[in-house]
């Protein structure tokens, strides 16, 4: 009888995966039968895997939805880096799919590929129903502010996220909006990044009273935005009632003197923020001397 995948040793099995790389094994091979199937179960490569980086690799979505499928049935993977390639809202879909299924995923990296506002959504949707994510990376995407407004609704549902990544996607005022008020709510965020956005004063006010109703974040990167006085004014008063945040880092706007004096006022009361980050502002002598007399008080900063 000639030999087929049911009938060859499993020791033979073993021999073909030991010359196949990780990926191959994870994505492929899974789709060929059943047997195959459960001798991968137990394979000691698949199942030790736990990190998988594919950064750089010119994945679309017709690759990345056999990436999903393989996700859907894995249990030991843990973090799956995919920044730089080229998934768009279909891919982001088939993405989201295996994330209702998966029990293992913890970071997922999704950052400069090509997804829209449709394709936030879609993982968003997802996000309300995971338990196991805690870093999601959605970076140099273009999502938007309709995008924001997806991953918002889904803040107020998620209880396991802690680290959210939503720089360089073209998020204005009215985004911020939508996340700001779910940080009223949520009580798990511990990281957000907002940098290299198109987030002004009236966005930094959303913020800023998300800021005195929030528990749980410490760390909030607002680089190279549009914030003038007026949002460092808005910044400095929630300082004076926040207990939680320890990094604000406001790295490349368009803060002046009287920011820095805001600021400044805010660092004598405040007692948690242990790090300000305030390069490339419109800081001069006057500013400095602010912070120097506050920093005579402050133990902390």
């Amino acid at each position: 009888m000639p030999a087929s995948l049911h009938t060859l040793p499993v020791e033979l099995f073993y021999r073909i995966l030991d010359h196949l790389n990780e990926v191959t094994i994870l994505i492929s091979c899974r789709n060929v039968c059943t047997r195959l199937n459960d001798i991968i179960d137990i394979y000691h490569r698949y199942q030790t895997l736990t990190t998988l980086d594919l950064r750089y690799n010119k994945i679309d979505d017709g690759r990345v939805q056999a990436l999903a499928t393989a996700l859907q049935q894995n249990k030991t993977l843990t973090t799956l880096n995919l920044p730089s390639n080229e998934i768009g809202d279909k891919g982001a879909q088939h993405l989201a799919n295996a994330l209702q299924q998966n029990r293992a995923l913890t970071a997922l990296d999704l950052g400069w590929n090509r997804i829209n506002d449709q394709g936030a959504q879609h993982l968003a949707d997802a996000l309300q129903d995971n338990k196991t994510l805690t870093t999601f990376d959605f970076s140099g995407n273009q999502i938007g502010d309709q995008g924001a407004q997806h991953v918002a609704n889904a803040l107020q549902q998620n209880k396991t996220l802690t680290t959210l990544n939503l720089s360089n996607n073209k998020i204005s005022d009215q985004g911020v909006q939508y996340l700001a008020n779910a940080l009223q709510q949520n009580k798990t965020l511990t990281t957000l990044n907002l940098s290299r956005n198109e987030i002004s004063d009236q966005g930094i006010q959303h913020l800023a009273i998300a800021l005195q109703q929030n528990r749980a974040l410490t760390t909030l990167d607002l680089e190279w935005n549009q914030i003038n006085d007026h949002g460092a004014q808005h910044l400095a008063n929630a300082l004076q009632q926040n207990k939680t945040l320890t990094t604000l880092n406001l790295w490349h706007n368009e803060i002046g003197d009287q920011g820095a004096e805001y600021l400044a006022n805010a660092l004598q009361i405040n007692k948690t923020l242990t790090t300000l980050g305030l390069w490339w502002n419109q800081i001069h002598d006057q500013g400095a001397q602010h912070f120097a007399n506050a920093l005579q008080q402050n133990k902390v900063a």
